[in-house]
């Protein structure tokens, strides 16, 4: 998260991708920094089941709502 704020902050723009139980610090600190309109997206995980294929599913399923968020 560190490295999106310091991009945004040098114009460039970013998404952060964030699994559900981190959402609460990732918003927390952006605010803390001044960041708090940082934009992010939530990937559903279970990293103890989950495949390199089951991510790669996750992922492009959440792929249009990075695109939107690069591109808003």
């Amino acid at each position: 998260m560190l490295d999106a704020v310091n991009l945004e902050r040098m114009g460039i723009p970013t998404v952060t991708l964030v699994t559900p139980p981190f959402v609460p610090a990732l918003a927390a600190n952006a605010r803390l920094l001044g960041l708090p309109d940082l934009r992010y997206v939530v990937v559903p995980n279970d990293y103890y089941e989950e495949t390199v294929e089951v991510r790669s599913e996750r992922i492009a399923a959440v792929l249009d709502e990075i695109v939107a968020a690069l591109t808003v």
